[in-house]
């Protein structure tokens, strides 16, 4: 059995496209159709179904996704280990994370990463919260970026926090101030964002007795910052989403002080591949840098 067609059928399931697995793995769609098609022909059971939604998994194929899925790891384990004799360590190493933190520590991780390692491939899935605990779960990345606690399903470790930051354009008149009172929040015109990625925000603001009047909702953190930028009102973030600084607006701590706990997760119960153990003690060597995002 050629495990071209388990990774196949595997990429197939994890991105729900043919087209894009095809693409990925430099295979035409008719390729890829005829691996899967080829694997069902031999078990004599159906592994997919495509619907007006895409591909979706039968019984079948659920049943026998985790056992394909080891059969790949090993195969992915083994091709690390040879790599090694020959001094290369080459292989895939896939990150689930959200937005504040690949736009701003992440990507001078995996430059020093590189450095270090050049021969392994990184993909990088980019999500929220629950897409990555879900990517988690399915074995769709090998670790994942998730706020602490994370779910008892997890393995977690710290590797920064992360604080709330009012932020105000450039001209406001508490623009310079040593903090930003929370009191005030009712009256500013305050910028919210939208669900489901304003839960932690909107956790903060439903305990604080000063509720904020909301004037603008953004879809984004980058539409947000710009509409701060241009002066129609304020907000409260993460400190992370504003590095690199490309948005000139006034940050200010609260005068309430609030904060997230990051780390780095993976599926527990599940031994973490060489590239992915090699990955989180990368990060865990620059953890005293993480606090200072500039020096990464």
């Amino acid at each position: 059995m050629s495990i071209r067609k388990y990774i196949a059928y595997l990429r197939t399931v994890e991105t729900g496209s043919i087209t894009q697995t095809a693409n990925e793995l430099g295979y035409t769609q008719s390729a890829v159709s005829k691996m899967i098609a080829d694997l069902e022909s031999e078990w004599q059971v159906k592994l997919l179904t495509r619907g007006r939604s895409g591909i979706e998994l039968t019984s079948d194929g659920l049943t026998l996704l985790p056992a394909i899925r080891a059969v790949v790891k090993e195969y992915n384990e083994l091709g690390f280990t040879v790599s090694e004799l020959h001094g290369l360590r080459s292989g895939l190493l896939r990150i689930g994370c959200f937005t504040s933190l690949s736009t701003s520590v992440l990507p001078r991780i995996l430059k020093s990463f590189h450095r270090n390692y050049p021969n392994i491939r990184i993909q990088l899935f980019n999500g929220e919260y629950g897409d990555i605990s879900g990517w988690l779960r399915r074995g769709t990345v090998d670790c994942g970026f998730l706020a602490m606690p994370a779910g008892s399903e997890f393995e977690t470790t710290f590797l920064l926090r992360d604080s709330f930051v009012a932020i105000l354009p450039e001209g406001h008149p508490l623009a310079g101030a040593s903090v930003f009172p929370v009191s005030r929040l009712p009256q500013e015109d305050f910028i919210k964002l939208s669900e489901p990625l304003a839960l932690e925000t909107d956790a903060f603001l439903d305990s604080i007795p000063a509720k904020p009047r909301i004037a603008y909702e953004a879809t984004n953190d980058f539409a947000l910052l710009a509409m701060v930028e241009s002066g129609l009102g304020m907000s409260i973030v993460h400190d992370l989403i504003l590095h690199p600084k490309h948005y000139r607006v006034a940050s200010l701590p609260l005068d309430v002080a609030q904060h997230r706990d990051v780390g780095v997760a993976i599926k527990k119960g599940v031994a973490p591949s060489s590239i992915t153990k090699l990955f989180i003690e990368h990060l865990l060597s620059l953890q005293e840098q993480l606090t200072s995002y500039e020096k990464v």
